[in-house]
């Protein structure tokens, strides 16, 4: 074929093609290796021989020692690969396979990552200590130490919440009625003072401790110097601007009542505290037995207090245990904390962006729940008189008796989330399952047994009988968004929680604060207080439903979170 362009000229001097200068090898016999010892030939690998000087692409020395194709499908000569295509596969499978080890994390996890591998299941030990066999100072299994942290919590509450109901029963036996409805505006001012001051720290610290390591006393005792001195503060300046609740508190001194009920309330704000730190080093059933001896104390000063100073009494009764059970047990917590911290690692504290985060809304939501807890019966007082007022604070003590015991229930899942954030969906689901089983048939115990216990204190209290029983179903509806809300703290879903709890109790208030009543005089006990009870039963029941079909009440995956 003739050339399809011109021909390139070659320069005078350039050599052409064929072999370069050297010695010339017999055909058949290959190119000469340099890497063979004496410089033996090399194999040609199957080529068929190829004249001297003529030209092809595997006329270079170094280009006719590569393999060829069929080399490499057969195995032979001397630069075939060191392994073939599917041993290669293998291998790459073989390392895909190998388990890998997540690295420990502490708080929240964010989008897109991964949860730890679950621990290694261990025998189980024989630990008489906790309940159902779990160990008495916090160790053992998971779901073994999420009954017993659960089933303390319940106790301390059922203790106090117990304690008080009996307590206003007994001021109701030996004091008029109207004395008690004095006593109840002190016991709601400084449990609400106390209940808004906490800031959510509680919770916060469940969720914390766990992960605090020698940390740890720093982290509790910072947040507890934080909660007494505000709850102080609150209730000096509640004290001024209510001045009738001082003068209750120090039989009509001013001055003395002022100083009980500062006091009081700086100390109550830490009490609760005080048990959500001993869950969380370990120790549960410590905070049962404190909360058990402060509702005897309190009972039987009451009683010795009771026939002399009527509303003083019941007053005191809270104030004295209050005062002697937080110096006490504030030095226990100092060296269980101690204890806790010395055992663990270097620990990590939650940083002020993710505390603010968490506890901004949940603290804001937490006065909102003190409002709901204690404000509803100043309501009442102010608007249906002390005696009536006095009726509904009883049947109200029995509603937060349950709702309280519920709460604490629901509130060690944050606690039991931090241990092992693995299991979140799974211990929801047991916590769930186990509040229903043990809370429902309590509310139907209390409707049916409202009117005997009521009729204990005479015909005025037991007209209040109807009432309770409708508080029982509002309470009904209450726990499915008591569940709500202690997932939404476990996951840190702070801004879901605040949302939830703040919503619910303006419905309460609102309703509580304006719904019409009947006038003074033309109606019975129980119905006046009736559309009261109504309000919260609309309310919680609302909310019930809110949280089922309004897509923006669901609960958010944690991974949607912000930390």
């Amino acid at each position: 074929m003739s050339p399809v362009g011109p021909a390139h000229a070659r320069g005078t001097g350039t050599p052409g093609p064929g072999p370069g200068p050297g010695p010339t090898h017999t055909p058949g016999t290959g190119p000469r290796d340099p890497r063979r010892p004496g410089g033996r030939p090399g194999p040609r690998h199957g080529l068929a021989p190829e004249p001297a000087g003529t030209s092809g692409p595997r006329a270079d020395p170094a280009t006719r020692a590569l393999p060829t194709a069929r080399d490499v499908e057969t195995g032979t000569g001397d630069d075939v690969p060191t392994h073939r295509l599917p041993v290669a596969h293998a291998r790459t499978r073989a390392m895909a396979e190998q388990r890998t080890e997540y690295l420990p994390a502490v708080g929240l996890r964010g989008p897109g990552e991964q949860p730890p591998l679950p621990p290694t299941p261990q025998p189980p030990r024989a630990d008489p200590g906790g309940a159902d066999g779990g160990s008495g100072d916090g160790d053992g299994d998971g779901p073994k130490n999420s009954s017993a942290d659960g089933l303390a919590l319940t106790l301390c509450s059922g203790f106090g919440s117990v304690a008080g109901l009996v307590g206003v029963l007994i001021a109701a036996r030996i004091m008029p009625q109207e004395e008690v409805g004095k006593a109840s505006e002190f016991v709601s001012a400084f449990m609400l003072i106390g209940g808004a001051a906490q800031l959510n720290l509680g919770i916060g610290l469940m969720r914390w401790l766990p992960g605090a390591g020698r940390l740890s006393t720093r982290l509790a005792f910072g947040s507890l110097l934080l909660i007494m001195p505000l709850s102080g503060l609150l209730g000096l300046i509640y004290g001024v601007i209510v001045p009738r609740i001082a003068e209750t508190a120090g039989g009509g001194n001013y001055w003395l009542g002022l100083g009980i009920l500062v006091l009081t309330c700086a100390g109550w704000a830490v009490f609760v505290v005080h048990d959500f730190i001993m869950v969380a080093v370990g120790r549960p059933w410590n905070a049962v037995v404190r909360n058990g001896t402060f509702a005897v104390a309190r009972i039987v000063l009451l009683v010795l207090l009771g026939t002399s100073l009527a509303a003083e009494a019941l007053v005191l009764s809270w104030a004295i245990p209050i005062m002697i059970w937080i110096a006490a047990g504030t030095i226990a917590i100092w060296f269980m904390v101690r204890r806790f911290a010395a055992s663990g690692g270097p620990g990590r504290l939650p940083t002020r962006t993710e505390a603010v985060a968490f506890l901004a809304p949940t603290a804001l939501a937490q006065v909102g729940n003190a409002l709901l807890y204690n404000q509803v019966p100043l309501f009442a007082n102010l608007r249906m008189g002390n005696e009536v007022g006095a009726v509904f604070f009883i049947c109200w003590q029995a509603t937060t008796v349950v709702d309280l015991a519920a709460t604490f229930f629901t509130n060690s899942l944050a606690v039991q989330t931090a241990r092992e954030p693995h299991r979140a969906e799974e211990l929801a689901r047991v916590a769930r399952r186990r509040m229903l089983l043990l809370f429902v048939p309590v509310l139907g115990i209390g409707a049916a047994l409202g009117y005997p216990v009521l009729m204990l204190l005479g015909e005025g209290y037991a007209a209040g009988a109807p009432a309770l029983a409708v508080l029982m179903v509002g309470l009904l509806f209450r726990l499915l968004v008591v569940f709500e809300l202690a997932r939404r703290q476990a996951d840190g879903d702070g801004m879901g929680y605040a949302k939830i709890q703040l919503l619910n109790t303006a419905l309460v208030l609102v309703f509580a604060g304006f719904v019409p009543l009947p006038e003074a005089g033309t109606a019975s006990v129980s119905m006046t207080m009736m559309p009261m009870v109504l309000a919260y039963v609309v309310s919680q029941l609302l909310c019930a439903l809110a949280l089922r079909f309004v897509p923006a009440w669901r609960r958010r995956p944690p991974s949607e979170v912000k930390t």
